[in-house]
């Protein structure tokens, strides 16, 4: 007899999946947002929050538990970016953020991406959906991270809350818009952090003569070397003064083996981890041995001149990546 109910459970269960993966997406009712650059329609559960970084408009729906993130950050000068806004580290093995599908999508007549991740880290798998548009020399993203729902008969019998959480990607999906603009210049693209220093600083890409910030090794104009951007297989630069400008690399060589530096990059939505490997490579004849930034090397790097106050040598301190997570 036992078996039976349970036959008959398991037919109810098929029924339940089959009516509600046919009648697709939940119905939800939605609010607008605009802001005359930007605009889309979003479930009126949804809660606006604080924004941080270059987030235009933040939420957080109390139902689902999902994270929502409209960000828009102005592209440095040579900047150039995967056509499917895929980081080339995403795809390494060092990577918790694991690209699941990639599709090309209309975005009120801009060309755009809608990619989907598996979030692994801490014991748990998350998901996470990213609609990316290249419009008025930006990039745009919105970024939906939720808990992945794992299956149950309570779940389908309560209406699968998956499919809420569908068919509020699809509200945003759907009627995102983004119009033409004059956008200004924004040469922070970032941020590095170095726990061991207990700082954090910008991240330019214009100049190494500004405060509060270090001077990512890019800038075209430049006679300095040219180092890859974060998310880019390829060798990461970052030069800070020593005394100067907030001193942003005083006491770098306290840094340790083993020591972890986190940059936050809001060009690729992402945070990479590295871990110093050594910290005694200094030059003094810096000028005519140029440090070099080579093509498919997973590496940090971060110079200040040397000694403290002075220009006689530069020292650098070589970092591997150890971790690519959400931002």
């Amino acid at each position: 007899m036992k078996k039976y109910v349970l036959i008959g459970i398991a037919v109810l269960v098929v029924v339940l999946l089959a009516i509600t993966m046919t009648s697709g997406s939940a119905h939800i009712e939605t609010k607008h947002y605009e802001n005359g650059e930007v605009s889309f329609d979003y479930p009126s559960s949804w809660q606006q929050v604080s924004t941080q970084g270059s987030q235009i408009v933040a939420f957080k729906d109390p139902e689902t538990g999902m994270n929502i993130t409209v960000n828009r950050q102005v592209m440095p000068s040579g900047y150039n970016v995967s056509t499917d806004f895929v980081p080339e580290l995403v795809k390494e093995s060092e990577s918790n953020v694991k690209l699941t599908s990639s599709n090309k999508i209309d975005v009120k007549g801009n060309t755009g991406y809608y990619n989907s991740y598996q979030i692994q880290g801490n014991g748990s798998t998350s998901e996470q959906k990213e609609i990316w548009v290249n419009n008025n020399g930006a990039l745009y993203s919105v970024v939906f991270s939720y808990p992945q729902e794992g299956f149950s008969v309570e779940s389908v019998l309560k209406g699968l809350k998956g499919s809420e959480t569908s068919a509020a990607v699809d509200a945003v999906k759907n009627s995102l818009q983004i119009n033409s603009a004059q956008l200004a210049s924004m040469p922070t693209f970032g941020t590095v952090t170095i726990p061991r220093l207990g700082v954090t600083w910008n991240i330019r890409s214009d100049t190494l003569n500004a405060m509060g910030s270090v001077y990512h090794y890019s800038d075209p104009s430049s006679s300095l070397p040219k180092s890859f951007y974060p998310g880019q297989k390829g060798s990461v630069g970052l030069l800070g003064h020593h005394t100067r400008y907030s001193a942003p690399f005083n006491h770098i060589e306290n840094l340790q083996v083993g020591d972890k530096i986190y940059i936050n990059d809001y060009l690729t939505q992402k945070e990479y981890t590295y871990q110093v490997v050594s910290n005694n490579d200094i030059r003094y004849d810096y000028k005519t041995n140029l440090i070099q930034f080579p093509a498919g090397q997973k590496e940090l790097v971060l110079g200040t001149c040397w000694p403290p106050g002075y220009t006689a040598a530069e020292r650098y301190v070589h970092c591997q990546l150890t971790a690519v997570d959400p931002l």
